[in-house]
């Protein structure tokens, strides 16, 4: 063979090998929570845009791996199948390092106003059916209240919550506001919600828990470094509170403007 040629096609699969590892290295697997109008497939939502703006401002791209919450951290926590997870308690304990805080969420109590009083306090969910997510009794701090429920229901997933409400299984969701309103809105414009509902709810959201903050935890410290810059400087130039803005806003009337200060 000639020896040029032998150079010339040595040199080529290196220069390609060393393309294709520089394209990898700038992909990151982020395991992420399935929560409709907040992270969900294909970086959609407000948690899963926020992450996906932020690491794009560090030069990275982010390709979401999207399970029931609670699972994804499970994952991360017991394989190799991703770089980093989202939506972390703030005091959870992961291998890895920890960004700051880069995203709240506002829990509350969603009701149908049309069945049940108003609800103003923790205090008003005496006696009440409720419906939380997993492990949302001790995420939400009502071990000590839970005695004085009529009934709790912890699902994974939430969409079975909005029926239930609807149908008047349980009195209140204790959930996340937007994750709920934007479930709500899928539900009641869908051709079959009029088949099964005998009248439309009269839907509100109490905000009646304290914002709770979340984290994302990196294997490598560097890039949780990165992270944390890239979000000091995405939020210095407004690009947060527009996806905020994006996200939230529109879910206002149905938030009772009462959805972390929108």
């Amino acid at each position: 063979m000639n020896p040029s040629k032998t150079l010339l096609a040595v040199l080529c699969g290196f220069f390609l090998l060393a393309f294709s590892s520089f394209s990898l290295a700038g992909v990151l697997r982020i395991l992420a929570p399935d929560l409709p109008g907040t992270s969900e497939p294909g970086g959609k939502g407000r948690d899963a845009e926020t992450v996906k703006r932020v690491l794009q401002r560090c030069g990275y791209e982010a390709k979401f791996l999207i399970q029931p919450f609670g699972r994804h951290i499970f994952t991360y926590r017991d394989s190799n199948k991703a770089d980093a997870v989202m939506t972390v308690p703030l005091g959870a304990k992961l291998p890895g390092y920890s960004t700051a805080a880069y995203i709240w969420y506002q829990n509350g109590a969603i009701y149908d106003a049309n069945r049940i009083p108003p609800i103003t306090t923790v205090d008003d969910l005496r006696g009440r059916k409720v419906v939380t997510f997993k492990n949302g009794i001790e995420l939400l701090e009502l071990e000590d209240f839970e005695a004085s429920l009529g009934s709790v229901l912890e699902l994974s997933n939430q969409r079975i919550h909005s029926h239930l409400l609807m149908l008047g299984r349980v009195d209140a969701i204790l959930a996340d506001g937007l994750i709920v309103a934007e479930i709500n809105r899928r539900i009641l414009t869908s051709t079959t919600a009029m088949l099964e509902l005998d009248q439309l709810p009269d839907l509100k959201f109490a905000p009646i828990f304290t914002p709770t903050p979340y984290k994302l935890v990196f294997r490598d410290p560097s890039l949780a470094e990165a992270f944390d810059r890239c979000f000091d400087q995405a939020y210095a130039d407004g690009l947060i509170m527009a996806i905020d803005e994006k996200y939230i806003g529109r879910f206002q009337r149905a938030l009772g403007y009462r959805y972390l200060g929108f």
